[in-house]
């Protein structure tokens, strides 16, 4: 690449200071003298010197052109320049040394990228809110949430990643490479005036680590080749914090494939992932360390996507996603009838064998977004998926239905309901699979509108239908009945539930500026759950809604609806149907307990992206 600041080309000047000798010594010469050999001899003279002049500066231009495209490892990290010694005098470097040039390509190259939220509150008793409050049980997907985060987050979250790009530089040569990583860092609830790796509820990783390459193939420069650990091409509802579509994990991939002159462009990837918690480590299971003919239970994910084509004034992008899940046996312990009533405990501790054959999955959608301008857009966006694939990259919530139906045999077992749990060594054993059973819908709606610069608006609505292949089996705790089934006493009405439930969540977050940099927001939010089939209080069994309001004096850029950073306080309420008493929803004591159904929430937040 041509340096924007440099000694000016030879060539000119070469021409110039030929053209100007030959003039002025030609003029002398017929002024001085007409003798025609005194001519010669001088015109010989003067061809030798225009001929001295031109290897010369021939000789500096190769020079300049050598340090202008860097060979002789100049302007790269390997460059050797002559250093000198505590008396001044030359002396060779030791080894390769960096340039200014390169730091400066380092910097001219390097971007930074942070997220960050930190918040504090308490809840309407004075005592400290804890976890994520106000959340509906049976949340399958969502990070745990499907209501506003507006006045309901207080924990403490970052993600700080870093890029690095042409790192073999930008010439059209070379293939276009760059590499970026990231790590986060969190803690909940805990609040001290530190943080470190000893304190409880605290953690920190790296969550990205990978490398793209561009310019790979000369005549189709914009395809892109990606391997690592990346957040891969995820979907949210900012507003919830709800990843609908998040593919994310390690594995490799390609992406800006044209295909002939159609429209749009096609995202090819393969992904694993193995975050389980049914291993062969030792410390689990001696029974899967000894046993286990696979190890790990491991998730692969086929992803192919083709994005950007035009539709209705719009963009539109179509979705294909397979799972497969190599089944074998393990050892899974869990709480027959685990749960709490009005301070009593209930349960019967449990350790059996579970078998699983291999697990299938296939889905895919269409998504559809349309930019207003102004950081105004409107999306909308549906999925439908079988078996192992529910749009999650993530292995979990297929070991939750695998462990889910494991209880749920046991439980009609020691009610009576059937002998249908077998023994192997001793220990209870059942062979299930309800992944191939498992089916899961969503529907998203998302609308963000920048009218002016005064005021902002959020709106989102969702639908989740989620089927986990198994037929529950409970207690509706009510503190009042008492039920012994095989020696096992148990409070509460057992019960059958089913194994589907939808979830219907919605919300609106105006935002007003009343100066340029202090704004007055809210959020009110709502959800409905028809079948909750965890065991969390009153809940089991049964449908429930609740709502949430929020007020929140803000200082904050104008700009737009995703200006930032912002610094706020806020006073949250909620309130949440009887068939919802005692369960999660109210996140910790004293919303957890069977005679509440509503709450305040008082606090401060910070949160910044850049």
């Amino acid at each position: 690449m041509d340096s924007p600041i440099g000694p000016p080309r030879f060539r000119g000047l070469k021409i110039t200071l030929v053209a100007g000798l030959a003039l002025l010594t030609t003029d002398a010469l017929f002024a001085q003298s007409a003798d025609q050999n005194d001519v010669n001899a001088l015109k010989s003279q003067m061809n030798q010197m225009q001929k001295q002049y031109e290897q010369r500066i021939e000789a500096m231009e190769a020079k300049m052109k050598a340090l202008e495209s860097g060979t002789g490892n100049s302007g790269t990290i390997l460059n050797t320049r002559v250093l000198t010694d505590a008396d001044g005098k030359a002396t060779a470097p030791t080894g390769p040394v960096l340039t200014e040039d390169f730091l400066k390509t380092l910097t001219r190259n390097f971007s930074l990228a942070v997220y960050m939220r930190a918040g504090v509150s308490f809840n309407g008793s004075g005592g400290a809110q804890g976890n994520i409050t106000f959340v509906m049980p049976d949340n399958y997907v969502g990070g745990g949430r499907t209501t506003s985060r507006l006045g309901n987050e207080q924990d403490f979250y970052t993600e700080i990643a870093w890029n690095q790009a042409h790192i073999l530089g930008d010439s059209p040569d070379v293939i276009d490479a760059s590499w970026t990583g990231q790590i986060q860092a969190f803690s909940n609830p805990i609040k001290s005036n530190a943080i470190n790796t000893g304190t409880a509820g605290f953690g920190i990783g790296i969550n990205q680590a990978f490398v793209e390459m561009k310019n790979v193939i000369k005549c189709a420069p914009d395809i892109t080749f990606w391997a690592g650990d990346r957040f891969y091409d995820r979907w949210n509802i900012d507003s919830e914090d709800y990843f609908w579509l998040n593919t994310s994990g390690f594995g490799i991939g390609v992406y800006n494939i044209h295909i002939g002159d159609c429209p749009g462009t096609l995202w090819l990837a393969w992904l694993g992932n193995n975050n389980d918690n049914i291993n062969e480590a030792t410390t689990i299971s001696t029974f899967n360390a000894v046993n286990s003919r696979v190890g790990d239970l491991y998730k692969q994910t086929w992803d192919v996507r083709y994005k950007d084509i035009p539709l209705l004034c719009g963009k539109l992008s179509l979705v294909l996603i397979g799972n497969y899940i190599k089944g074998d046996t393990y050892e899974s312990s869990f709480t027959a009838f685990g749960g709490t009533a009005d301070g009593v405990t209930f349960g019967k501790s449990v350790t059996g064998i579970v078998s699983t054959s291999d697990m299938y999955g296939i889905g895919g959608g269409a998504i559809w977004e349309y930019d207003f301008g102004n950081k105004s857009m409107l999306r909308f966006s549906a999925l439908y998926g079988v078996g192992a694939t529910d749009f999650q990259g993530n292995i979990g919530n297929q070991i939750g239905q695998l462990t889910g139906a494991w209880q749920n045999q046991f439980n009609r077992f020691l009610i009576g309901a059937g002998n249908n749990v077998q023994f192997h060594n001793g220990e209870p054993f059942v062979n299930v699979n309800p992944v191939d059973h498992a089916s899961e819908a969503l529907a998203t709606a998302y609308w963000v509108w920048n009218p002016n610069p005064c005021f902002s608006l959020g709106v989102w609505a969702n639908w989740e239908y989620n089927d986990n292949g198994t037929t529950a089996v409970g207690i509706q705790s009510n503190g009042t009945t008492t039920t012994t089934r095989n020696g096992n006493v148990i409070n509460g009405s057992i019960v059958q539930a089913g194994g589907s439930r939808n979830i219907v969540s919605g919300g609106i977050r105006p935002v007003v500026w009343l100066t340029d940099s202090i704004a007055l927001q809210g959020a009110v939010s709502g959800a409905y759950i028809d079948n909750v089939r965890v065991q969390t209080g009153d809940a089991y069994g049964r449908s429930g809604s609740y709502g949430i309001f929020t007020i929140a004096p803000t200082i904050k850029p104008k700009g737009g609806f995703f200006t930032r950073p912002e610094i706020r306080l806020f006073a949250t309420y909620a309130v949440w149907s009887d068939s919802l008493r005692g369960s999660t929803i109210g996140g910790s004591v004293p919303y957890t307990q069977r005679n509440v159904n509503q709450g305040w929430l008082f606090g401060s937040q910070m949160e910044i992206w850049f």
